[in-house]
C-alpha cells in the first residue's frame, strides 16, 4: 500500500470515528460528461499522471468529499473524462490554454484532477513537476508531488474536523454532489447502473454552451463526427449498446422530456 493510499484510509476511519461518514462518496471511473466544443478530439493527459497518483486511482478510486455545497475544505476527484473535458481550461503563465489540433487530442501541459468549484475551475492540478494548485481556470502554486499534496490536504482536513462540535449543525442533505460533479455529468441515474462497454466509451458527446437550446454532436474514437453539432436535441445521454436517449428540439418538447431513442446516426429507434 502506498503512503498515499495509507493515508487516505486512515482519514476515511477517521471521518467515521467522527460520525462524518455521509460527506464521502465516491464517483465511478466511467462517469460520462460532454465533451466541450472547444476541444472535441479530447485531451493527452497520461504523461502527467504520476505513478502515485495512478496506485491511488486503482485503490481508492475517485472520493467526492464536502460538507456543504462548494465546500473548498473538501475537493471532488475527477474521473478520467471530467477530467479530460476540464483540464484544457487551465492556463498557465508561461503556456497559456491549451490549442486544439484539428483532429487530434488536445495536448494539455496540466491536468486538473480534484476541485472544488468546477464552473469556475477552482482546485487541483497535475504536472510534469508535481501539483499545482488552480484558481479561477490560472496556475498559481506549486504544491508538492502528489503524495506531499494529499497528505498535507489530509491533515489539514484532519484538523478541521477536529474541532469540538464541528458537523453538529450540518445537514447531510447539503454535502450530496458538494462540487456538482454528478449535476454536470450526461447520466441521470448513478444509483443502479452496469459499467458501459468499450463500444459505449468510444462514443462522446460534444456540447457548446451557447444559444437556446445548447449545440450536440456526437464523435467516436477515431474522430469521426457521427452526429454533427446543431440544436436537434435538448437534452442528451450516453449511449448504451448503440442507443442513447435524448429529448428531440421540436414542438410540444421541454427540458423535462419526452425522451426519445436514437441510434448512432441520429435515427429515432423503434418508431
Amino acid at each position: 500500500m502506498t503512503e498515499a493510499v495509507s493515508g487516505w484510509r486512515e482519514f476515511e476511519a477517521a471521518l467515521e470515528a467522527k460520525g462524518l461518514g455521509w460527506a464521502l462518496e465516491y464517483a465511478p471511473a466511467d462517469l460520462r460528461w460532454a465533451r466541450s466544443a472547444d476541444h472535441p478530439y479530447g485531451a493527452r493527459l497520461d504523461r502527467l499522471l504520476p505513478a502515485d497518483y495512478r496506485a491511488f486511482a486503482k485503490e481508492v478510486g475517485y472520493p467526492v468529499l464536502g460538507f456543504e455545497y462548494y465546500d473548498s475544505h473538501g475537493a471532488s476527484f475527477l474521473p478520467p473524462e471530467p477530467m479530460a473535458v476540464l483540464s484544457p481550461m487551465v492556463y498557465g503563465p508561461d503556456s497559456g490554454f491549451p490549442q486544439e489540433t484539428e483532429g487530434e487530442p488536445t495536448t494539455c501541459r496540466y491536468a486538473f484532477f480534484a476541485g472544488y468549484d468546477l464552473s469556475d475551475i477552482h482546485g487541483f492540478a497535475l504536472a510534469e513537476d508535481g501539483v499545482w494548485v488552480i484558481e479561477n481556470s490560472v496556475v498559481v502554486e506549486h504544491a508538492g508531488s502528489f503524495t506531499e499534496w494529499l497528505l498535507g490536504e489530509l491533515n489539514k482536513l484532519e484538523r478541521h474536523i477536529a474541532d469540538p462540535g464541528f458537523g453538529e449543525d450540518m445537514d447531510p442533505d447539503e454535502a450530496g454532489d458538494p462540487h456538482r460533479l454528478f449535476d454536470y455529468a450526461l447520466e441521470h441515474d448513478l444509483s443502479d447502473r452496469s459499467p458501459y462497454s468499450a463500444a459505449d466509451l468510444d462514443l462522446s458527446w460534444v456540447e457548446k454552451q451557447a444559444g437556446s437550446p445548447y449545440s450536440y454532436g456526437l464523435i467516436d474514437a477515431e474522430g469521426r463526427w457521427r452526429i454533427p453539432m446543431g440544436q436537434r436535441f435538448i437534452s442528451v445521454r450516453p449511449f448504451r449498446d448503440g442507443t442513447a436517449e435524448v429529448i428531440l428540439n421540436i414542438e410540444g418538447s421541454s427540458y423535462s422530456g419526452p425522451w426519445t431513442r436514437i441510434d448512432t446516426e441520429g435515427r429515432p429507434v423503434g418508431q
